[in-house]
């Protein structure tokens, strides 16, 4: 498909909600870019940008209307893949500041599922997700600071990629949580996520399909759904049957949780404590609350956590020395319907999981599972990137 009729489609789609802006210009941009011979590995490649994340010439909102204004820089993750030939078809609606992970937004509204417009994507990368899962861009670039690249792809049926911490710079990008921050990628397909990925710089174009890997079902974290359980196990023989050798690991997470909210909140309301004071009326409650919160929070509350954070990444480091990946659903529940989506349960059902691997800094990913249903998720995290996309490669090729 074009970028004209990508631009047309999502046009048709408005009712998803996907876009805060349209990039119309697209078109001519793909058509100068050829004439000029300058179109590398990724030429025509449609990429939506969500809306923190500068584009020279664009708008940039943050999720916030009272935070718009032109960005004059384009952040470096953007510029690596225009410098390829891709182009951006927009930018992308999200949560408020990127606090949140329904993608529920009270100004520019809710994002929709693709395959249930009465339900959440998730978030808060959810418009690239839901871009991404229709056609209109083969690639989506959110921010993950708890799972918002990850959960959106889960609840949309895509794939949706968090790398190591600290690997694509996060200069251009309107931050949330320094410490926890992560720059991440959508694609309809773990093989196309390999492909930009390598075109781009950022990783090997082969991966060996692994023969024999050990991994880990990380249990005890959060009470799944029925229909979330089902797709998982099933996932799980999935693996096994491409040869994973399977153990179960129990483990207690709500220290690492507590610290990631306190990391988050601490740095969140340093953030944009300036708008916390001038403009709160403006913002939505669940935000305008979650930064209070963070506001309130003692220095030894945020130095207790840094020091949590430290012992959760070598918890991992040394369960990686022993299992080349570990897995888990990617979130706890399915799509809810969007009227639900403030219910005090729905935020840790879509974060239990996610949120380990921001904490740690690892690279993870959520691949579809097997399905009939509303889409769900499986995670698969480990410390050697290479080793987590070829077994997540090997998982795609035979689902």
């Amino acid at each position: 498909m074009n970028v004209e009729k990508r631009i047309e489609l999502a046009k048709r789609r408005a009712d998803l909600n996907y876009f805060i802006y349209l990039n119309e210009k697209a078109v001519y941009e793909v058509e100068a870019v050829e004439k000029a011979g300058r179109c590398g590995a990724l030429c025509g490649l449609a990429v939506a940008v969500k809306d923190n994340i500068e584009v020279a010439g664009m708008p940039i909102t943050n999720g916030a209307p009272y935070m718009k204004k032109m960005a004059d820089k384009t952040a470096p993750v953007v510029r690596r893949l225009i410098a390829e030939g891709a182009v951006v078809i927009g930018k992308t609606n999200m949560h408020e500041l990127a606090l949140g992970a329904t993608n529920v937004n009270p100004h520019f509204g809710p994002t929709r599922n693709p395959h249930d417009p009465s339900r959440i994507t998730g978030g808060s990368s959810g418009g690239s997700a839901g871009a991404v899962a229709i056609g209109v861009a083969d690639l989506g670039i959110g921010t993950d600071t708890g799972g918002s690249v990850r959960i959106p792809a889960a609840l949309c049926g895509v794939v949706g990629y968090k790398p190591p911490y600290g690997k694509i710079p996060t200069e251009g990008v309107l931050p949330l949580a320094q410490s926890l921050d992560h720059v991440g990628f959508i694609t309809r397909t773990v093989a196309d996520l390999i492909r930009i990925l390598s075109a781009a710089g950022w990783g090997p174009s082969e991966l060996p399909r692994p023969n024999r890997f050990r991994f880990a079902v990380l249990m005890g974290i959060s009470e799944n759904t029925k229909h979330v359980e089902k797709a998982f196990w099933k996932a799980v023989g999935i693996l096994e049957s491409i040869g994973g050798m399977r153990d179960e690991v129990f483990i207690e997470t709500g220290r690492y949780a507590a610290a990631r909210a306190a990391i988050l909140l601490s740095e969140a309301a340093a953030n944009y404590y300036d708008y916390l004071r001038g403009a709160a009326e403006h913002m939505g409650n669940d935000v305008a609350t979650l930064l209070s919160t963070g506001a309130a929070l003692p220095a030894v509350a945020y130095i207790t956590a840094k020091r949590v954070k430290e012992e959760a990444t070598k918890f991992f480091d040394t369960l990686f020395k022993k299992y080349d990946v570990v897995v888990t659903p990617t979130t706890a529940t399915e799509a809810v319907p969007i009227e639900e989506a403030d219910s005090i349960a729905v935020r840790p059902k879509l974060l239990a999981y996610t949120e380990l691997f921001n904490l740690t800094g690892h690279p993870a990913i959520s691949v579809p599972a097997p399905t009939s249903g509303l889409p769900v998720g499986l995670q698969i995290a480990a410390r050697d990137e290479d080793v987590l996309l070829a077994i997540a490669k090997a998982y795609e090729e035979e689902l």
